[in-house]
């Protein structure tokens, strides 16, 4: 992880939770920002004092090339992070172009730090082999759907296509949207989490995530999963190696006063992490989540009652 910028938080559990946790998806629903707008916002939140918690701006590969009139908002110091999502359709040529261009444009004032691809419902070795050999150089992050059968047969491949390539590639999970039908169950998503962490791939999470403890909302007339109950589920899954169904309890957990932080740990219930084993699972299995707001996300977090000894300042 990058070295933390104007960090007021202490070298603690909730930090280490924290830091860079916030992929910055402004151009999405529900926000579905314009990317002048989404742009400004970026640049405020990489000069803020909330930086360290950011991560990458997240940008669809064909909208590269309008990212060429804000260059000089940016420069080494405070460069523009990019995690692409390309499409879904097999036949990356032209994007790979525009990954080309962005390069020549911004030199070292941006960096792209990974790649998301969706996968499509039929994906076999020989897919995930020419899709390494096409994009050589970053992180990947496929993203998965359909039936837990399905799921499995893809992170098998996954799993497959890691033992004969030279970067690892993760796994990226969707947990809600903008209705009700685009949220998981608690089932699903701690299936996913398990089998995973079972192969050994990093994981990440998009969408859905805006409040820090599961809750019912209106907006979407369903439950939305909380940021603070995936990860800590997510870390208690790769640092204790609890099973399918803990890993839904927590997910399910309303109550945030089952979750606490001190200075050097992470508890839920009567499970407890260290401030080292969350930062060694952030770094290796639980990588970050894309949201399209960052502010709603710490500010709520920052008003819950989970915090205790010198946890926050």
């Amino acid at each position: 992880m990058l070295t933390k910028v104007n960090v007021k938080w202490k070298e603690d559990a909730v930090s280490h939770f924290m830091t860079e946790l916030i992929d910055y998806a402004g151009l999405f629903p529900p926000a579905a920002l314009s990317l002048t707008e989404a742009i400004k916002n970026y640049h405020s939140y990489i000069h803020g004092p909330n930086s360290w918690m950011l991560g990458p701006f997240v940008l669809p590969a064909s909208r590269l090339g309008e990212l060429e009139p804000f260059r000089e908002q940016f420069n080494d110091q405070y460069p523009l992070r990019l995690s692409v999502i390309l499409n879904n359709s097999g036949k990356f040529e032209p994007e790979l172009m525009t990954l080309q261009h962005f390069w020549e444009t911004y030199k070292n004032a941006g960096c792209i730090e990974a790649i998301e691809v969706p996968l499509p419902s039929q994906v076999d070795l020989a897919c995930l082999e020419e899709l390494d050999k096409q994009i050589a150089g970053y992180r990947i992050f496929c993203e998965i759907t359909g039936t837990n059968e399905q799921l499995l047969a893809k992170l098998d491949l996954i799993q497959k296509i890691n033992k004969i390539s030279s970067r690892s590639f993760g796994i990226k999970y969707r947990m809600g949207g903008i209705t009700s039908n685009m949220f998981p169950s608690a089932k699903q998503a701690a299936f996913v989490i398990h089998e995973t962490k079972q192969r050994g791939l990093a994981l990440k999470f998009t969408a859905g995530l805006h409040h820090p403890i599961r809750q019912y909302r209106k907006e979407v007339e369903t439950f939305m999963h909380g940021f603070v109950n995936v990860f800590t589920a997510s870390i208690m899954a790769y640092c204790r190696s609890v099973n399918k169904a803990t890993i839904q309890a927590i997910l399910l957990d309303e109550n945030s006063t089952n979750f606490s932080f001190t200075t050097d740990t992470l508890s839920w219930r009567n499970l407890t992490v260290s401030s080292s084993e969350i930062n060694h699972a952030r770094n290796f299995f639980a990588a970050s989540y894309g949201s399209c707001s960052f502010d709603e996300p710490r500010e709520e977090l920052g008003e819950l009652a989970i915090f205790y000894g010198e946890g926050v300042r």
